[in-house]
């Protein structure tokens, strides 16, 4: 197959469509499926590379393996040694704590994974992380595991084309039927397979149904448009309207002619260059929105993420021509000197990456000072477990905690503040994994606090089904705790307090930033359903939909937004002693 410059022209759309909806969602809304088009085209290409080496016989594991590192390591791994210099400079310890877990994903090609089972792609909160658009790469690089080992076993065995559209409708109708968890279809190889099995597919047909037909390459490049502008216009479900950019991909591969509108537009000077530097572009366009976040209290003005996010394409296009072109050659680069750097490379971003995670964020270093947290404070919350009881076993004034992680911060501000009282405190995750203890704890407790986390790591929760969770549990406490509970109100400091590291202390200390809107929204719904019995934890530290950051002592309140540090723990407590009016047994 002959270089297609038109191709090329997919690349740049595909990277600036990317770009457009990471500056902001409004500017395009299907903007993502960029990445769609993305894994169609690899899925083409890398397919009919291994096909013309496996007719030929000449297919090699290590020469494969060799292109594609060669293709994919040298911008990575300079990508993240630049983020990892400015990571120490912007972030705050957590911050650099959740780098070091990207830093460590992002080298083995797992950032999939990593975001999965830790923020996800559609949470606000990833837009702060410098490396989340890498997802994409361990979704690719899984898949070019796979792929060779696919040809090489099974060619003399079965139709390869067979397995590949058994493979294709396997995963489609997984995506199609899994589609209530987005985050999970959305990052994972086996929901994602299809679509670069849709570029192998093309691949494995392509030399007896390529054809010449402006219309329907026009249709495809039409499709791939009005899936960024209106990606849902079909349906909600991904795999129908992942279907649409992908189906418009291979129509414009399998259809364009060098001569066609279309291909002149695709081939255009620039458009072919950005495409030829998507790599390089995409790498860079997400720390640079990232680190532009970190300076901001707030979301910065879409004029100067713009402006910044320009920047980047003369960037990718120098990283193009003076990084990923030399590693691509032995003869500039030798395997032995190749391969020496990126074991070496890797081993030093593995450990640091562990260790940034490990020390949390280098908190308590001399490297942060009035900016750690004093503790390791995801221990600290976690430690309330051991806490639970199934049942009252002292004469004192009896305490039930009912709830997840923020019962815990809950638990830890009693605690703290009530060190001489005479208190027995039992905590409770899961009310209903043992309703019956649950229920003689709670008639047996002299208060219960049932504590909300609605609205926590930017969740968004309608208010009639919020509102359905509560008559449920109002129903339990009403019946149970009769009038001898309180229910706790959720808390949120913010999306992001990175920005710290560029303010000076005097201003910072005694700042206010937003509350998330899915915060606000979230307490007053529980506030008016609750009345009387709803203590409002944002009152403490809020005012105007706003919140302070620090204690009266300068300490952070919270190490990740949502959680209390011990010394927000003690302050809040203070506030909230008060509050439920707890008697001083001394």
């Amino acid at each position: 197959m002959n270089f297609r410059d038109d191709i090329n022209g997919l690349r740049a759309i595909a990277v600036l469509s990317v770009i457009l909806f990471h500056i902001d969602k409004s500017l395009l809304n299907g903007g993502y499926l960029g990445v769609d088009i993305f894994f169609v085209i690899s899925g083409f290409l890398i397919t009919s590379n291994i096909l013309r080496s496996v007719q030929s016989n000449n297919f090699s594991y290590t020469d494969f393996y060799d292109r594609r590192l060669r293709r994919i390591i040298p911008a990575l791994y300079f990508t993240l040694f630049i983020c990892l210099v400015f990571a120490l400079i912007a972030l705050v310890p957590y911050g650099l704590k959740s780098f070091g877990q990207e830093l460590l994903a992002g080298t083995i090609g797992a950032n999939n994974i990593l975001l999965y089972f830790t923020t996800g792609y559609w949470s606000t909160a990833s837009e702060y992380k410098l490396l989340y658009h890498t997802w994409s790469l361990g979704v690719e690089e899984q898949y070019y595991f796979v792929i060779p080992i696919i040809f090489i076993l099974l060619k003399r065995h079965f139709s390869i084309k067979v397995v590949f559209w058994i493979l294709f409708f396997l995963s489609w109708f997984a995506c199609l039927l899994y589609n209530e968890n987005q985050e999970l279809i959305f990052l994972m190889l086996p929901f994602r397979f299809w679509q670069l099995c849709a570029g192998s597919l093309l691949a494995l047909y392509y030399e007896k149904i390529k054809s010449k037909n402006n219309a329907l390459s026009i249709f495809g490049l039409f499709l791939i448009l009005i899936s960024f502008i209106s990606p849902y216009f079909l349906s909600q479900n991904s795999a129908v309207f992942s279907l649409i950019p992908v189906i418009g991909t291979i129509l414009v591969i399998n259809y364009n002619s060098s001569d066609s509108l279309i291909s002149k537009l695709l081939r255009f000077k620039y458009i072919s260059l950005i495409g030829l530097s998507s790599y390089s572009i995409y790498l860079f366009h997400q720390p640079v929105l990232a680190f532009l976040r970190f300076y901001f209290i707030s979301d910065p003005p879409i004029i100067w993420k713009s402006f910044y996010t320009i920047l980047i394409i003369p960037l990718g296009i120098l990283s193009y021509k003076f990084l990923e072109n030399p590693f691509r050659s032995k003869t500039i680069v030798s395997a032995k000197l190749f391969y020496t750097l990126i074991i070496a490379i890797s081993i030093f971003y593995i450990s640091f990456g562990f260790y940034l995670n490990a020390s949390y964020g280098l908190q308590g270093t001399k490297f942060f000072s009035h900016l750690s947290y004093g503790n390791h404070p995801k221990q600290y919350n976690s430690l309330v477990r051991k806490q639970y009881k199934e049942t009252f076993t002292e004469s004192k004034h009896k305490i039930l905690v009912i709830g997840n992680s923020f019962a815990r911060d809950v638990f830890n501000s009693i605690k703290e503040n009530t060190q001489n009282f005479d208190y027995e405190m039992i905590y409770l995750e899961n009310y209903h994994s043992n309703i019956n203890v649950s229920r003689n704890l709670a008639k047996h407790a002299d208060i219960v606090l049932w504590v909300s986390s609605s609205g926590m790591a930017d969740s968004i929760e309608e208010e009639h089904s919020l509102l359905e969770k509560n008559y449920k549990i109002r129903e339990e406490l009403d019946d149970y705790a009769t009038d001898k509970y309180r229910f706790i109100g959720t808390k949120d400091y913010g999306i992001n307090n990175n920005f710290v590291r560029f303010k000076s202390w005097d201003i910072i200390k005694d700042i206010y930033i937003d509350i998330p809107r899915n915060t606000v929204d979230a307490n007053r719904i529980e506030k008016e359903f609750y009345a009387e019995k709803y203590i409002d934890l944002l009152a403490f530290t809020s005012e105007n939909e706003q919140t302070r950051i620090f204690t009266d002592d300068q300490s952070f309140i919270s190490f990740d937004t949502n959680h209390w540090t011990k010394s927000g723990a003690k302050y809040i407590g203070k506030f909230l002693i008060e509050e439920l009016n707890l008697p001083n047994r001394e």
